[in-house]
């Protein structure tokens, strides 16, 4: 008899590739959309928001495990909601953790951000490790997936600033990270699902360490023009992001964020093959 999963967030780049890897190792996949016609081919679809309680139930009812990767948009511009990430990501997951420990308490698996101790005070990384804590205090047979970044939220954005002209540099560049690319990524999080480990928990780089600099660099590079940066102070942009909170608390808390990790080294070990600079150059 084969294996039930429910997906949450398999509309989005990651999650696509989860559900697809999940359905050739055999899981029957049942997955979580608001607009039933964005939701992956050959699936079960609960339609609805997964932040209300019945349709969190409807969705890991019987299931044998629960994989998670939804959340607010990242995306820096207007139409993309207003919600800050508590309230959307804290929320949608933390329903989705009590509903699992009310029937069956199968395997969940939830993708986090990783982060120093100090990222903890961001509502970005607070809204998701607020989901972890709930997952831990259930007592959930769990593993947590945590990615320096993967390639569909880096290169898209780098692309378009540089399309525009002077990409904005806060700090001096050097911070250091290495995003994974999303299939690899994909591979990670099937591992975790399939893993006998209860408490299981797996931080995710990709195969290149660059500092901040090179991102505006290979964007540049792959649309065949010089690169371009216009210097912005870290006091400045966390100004930005503070006044920005109350007027739009999903921009201005994601805002906050980039203004952390532009200065922050985020070095997670390997977990994939997928060159950055290849990312690049196939999005131009």
């Amino acid at each position: 008899m084969s294996r039930t999963i429910a997906v949450a967030g398999a509309s989005g780049a990651l999650g696509r590739r989860v559900v697809a890897r999940l359905r050739d190792d055999g899981w029957r996949v049942r997955a979580l959309t608001r607009d039933p016609a964005r939701a992956p081919r050959g699936v079960e679809v609960v339609a609805g928001d997964g932040r209300d309680p019945a349709v969190a139930a409807a969705l890991v009812r019987g299931v044998d495990a629960v994989f998670s990767c939804a959340g607010a948009s990242v995306a820096m511009a207007r139409g993309h909601g207003w919600r800050g990430y508590r309230a959307v990501d804290t929320r949608l997951n933390a329903a989705l953790v009590a509903a699992a420990t009310a029937t069956g308490r199968p395997r969940f698996v939830y993708v986090s951000a990783f982060h120093t101790p100090a990222m903890r005070r961001l509502a970005y990384v607070d809204a998701h490790e607020r989901v972890v804590d709930a997952i831990v205090a259930a007592a959930l047979p769990h593993a947590i997936v945590r990615p320096t970044g993967f390639y569909s939220a880096i290169v898209p954005a780098y692309l378009d600033l540089a399309r525009r002209g002077a990409v904005p540099e806060i700090g001096d560049g050097r911070a250091r990270t290495n995003p994974i690319g999303d299939d690899d990524l994909a591979a990670v999080c099937a591992e975790a699902i399939a893993h006998a480990d209860p408490r299981l928990a797996i931080a995710a780089g990709g195969p290149d360490v660059l500092p901040r600099r090179a991102f505006v660099e290979l964007a540049a590079a792959a649309l065949g023009r010089p690169a371009r940066t216009r210097a912005v102070p870290p006091w400045l942009a966390r100004a930005g992001a503070t006044v920005l909170r109350p007027l739009h608390p999903r921009v201005g808390q994601f805002a906050q964020f980039l203004a952390t990790i532009a200065t922050t080294d985020l070095i997670a070990p390997a977990r994939g093959a997928a060159r950055l600079a290849d990312a690049f150059a196939a999005a131009a």
